[in-house]
């Protein structure tokens, strides 16, 4: 009885911290003035420009022009010379 007293106690505070956590990111989602929203960054940006800027860098140092033009080619051709706005 005590083992099931303590499991939905602790489901309850679970879901309720999960609940709180998730109304925080919806709020930081939203587009309203929040005080939040200013405070946070924007997370998917500062992933989507670590994972080009290392190829971009290589671009601009490769000396070849047969092989920066390929690699301009297929940099085009996979999206990574531009980083994608949401």
């Amino acid at each position: 009885m005590r083992l099931l007293v303590g499991f939905l106690i602790g489901a309850a505070f679970t879901g309720l911290v999960l609940g709180l956590i998730s109304g925080g990111i919806s709020l930081a989602e939203s587009d309203g003035d929040s005080d939040l929203t200013t405070l946070l960054p924007d997370i998917g940006k500062i992933y989507r420009t670590s994972l080009v800027s290392p190829f971009q860098q290589v671009e601009q140092e490769i000396e070849d022009e047969d092989i920066a033009a390929f690699y301009h080619r297929l940099m085009e051709e996979t999206g990574l010379t531009q980083i994608p706005e949401e």
